[in-house]
């Protein structure tokens, strides 16, 4: 009898395969790929939803939040959640970023999500600046009155930021005194147990990934206001950018997806601004081709003896979606982004050949300041709100520069 066991298992076997397994897997996919759908079109409508400038970003993100599905995995609703957390708590910090920041930092946020739900790799996102009190530090104000800096902004705690004195044209680090109570708020202690300032002093530098992303004037006795100017707006280009494959995968898609994310940021490099294109798109099943890459290239060239200070509005979007199908799809973009317009599954291989993105910016403006060890007005206004600048100093100015200053100052 026992040589006719394996036999008995083997026609168990097929039997359930034909009968009940291979249903049973098939409902198991199918109830996946529902969940899949469901969680993309959540975070879709809110994303939507949060791109009208009226838009109640709380309201949408809580709704989007109660809308997941109940069998999604924890980890989305968690992340979900932890981004709403987090704005709210930003929101009510004393000096606060704009309604327009947080709407586009959560769209920002929920295409993250859900480029990691879809199995894609966003880049992490800059920590943000707000607003920094004072941005000119008086020399000739009373020590006392003079012990810190206080940053107000987004994500500070999800990534290390270097504090730099420049001192004669040396640079010291001094990240050891910057304090990190919140993700939305640090302080610089220049008091008797901080950064030592000296009458060589000329400013403090924030770097971020070996890039300035903010600088804070030291007024000596003997410091010029600097003359600033705000370009006119200026016409880009489209830039185009075909991502390397990456991974084991071939080079066709054949019309599993892909799922494509897309970022595009531009950066303030001093004396010009780049735009940086990050885009993968990756095939949803079979063997998971995958194109994924960054490309930097300069949009703007300041003129010699001018240094760019800010660029004018948003500097950050970006996009996801599932290619469905072998065309051109073009979508509105938020922030800097006109458009954009994708090429995912093509006909042939695609990586390497058709999938692609081209990207439309909106027209872009910057403000400029003369090089040079010098303070922008914009410094100055903001010391003179706070009170933060020495009698001696509101005396000269009125003398030199009367229009910074109004009758009750």
């Amino acid at each position: 009898m026992s040589r006719f066991l394996p036999v008995c298992y083997l026609c168990i076997l097929v039997c359930f395969t034909q009968c009940g397994i291979k249903s049973a897997i098939g409902d198991i996919l199918g109830t996946a790929n529902n969940i899949t759908t469901q969680v993309t079109s959540v975070i879709d409508n809110a994303i939507g939803d949060l791109s009208s400038e009226s838009a109640n970003w709380r309201e949408i993100l809580q709704k989007a939040i109660n809308d997941l599905p109940k069998d999604v995995q924890s980890t989305i609703r968690t992340e979900m959640t932890d981004l709403l957390n987090r704005a709210v708590a930003a929101s009510g910090a004393e000096i606060r970023c704009d309604a327009d920041f947080f709407r586009n930092r959560l769209i920002q946020g929920l295409q993250n999500i859900k480029a990691q739900f879809l199995g894609n790799q966003p880049p992490s996102l800059e920590p943000q600046l707000c607003t920094v009190v004072p941005l000119a530090i008086d020399m000739e104000l009373d020590p006392s009155r003079r012990n810190k800096i206080e940053f107000y902004g987004y994500d500070f705690d999800k990534a290390k930021i270097k504090v730099l004195l420049e001192n004669g044209g040396a640079l010291t680090d001094i990240s050891s005194f910057m304090d990190q109570p919140t993700h939305y708020h640090m302080t610089l202690n220049l008091g008797g147990n901080g950064v030592n300032l000296t009458g060589a002093s000329t400013r403090i530098i924030l770097q971020w990934n070996d890039r300035n992303i903010s600088s804070i004037g030291i007024l000596q006795k003997t410091t010029p206001i600097c003359e600033v100017k705000t370009s006119p707006n200026i016409s880009i280009s489209p830039i185009s950018f075909m991502p390397p494959r990456v991974g084991s995968g071939d080079k066709e898609f054949d019309g599993n997806g892909p799922d494509i994310y897309c970022t595009v940021k531009l950066l303030n490099l001093g004396n010009h601004v780049d735009a940086v294109i990050y885009m993968s798109a990756k095939e949803t099943e079979d063997d998971w081709t995958e194109a994924r890459g960054t490309q930097q290239s300069t949009i703007y060239q300041a003129d010699p003896g001018w240094q760019i200070t800010e660029i004018v509005g948003p500097v950050e979007s970006s996009y996801s979606y599932r290619d469905n199908d072998h065309e051109l799809d073009k979508f509105a973009g938020t922030g800097p982004v006109q458009t954009y317009t994708f090429m995912g599954d093509g006909k042939g291989d695609d990586v390497g050949s058709n999938t692609n993105v081209t990207v439309k910016l909106n027209t872009l403006r910057v403000t400029l300041k003369q090089t040079g060890n010098c303070v922008t007005d914009v410094a100055i206004k903001n010391a003179l709100k706070f009170k933060l600048l020495a009698p001696n100093r509101l005396n000269r100015i009125r003398q030199i520069n009367p229009r910074l200053i109004t009758p009750t100052q």
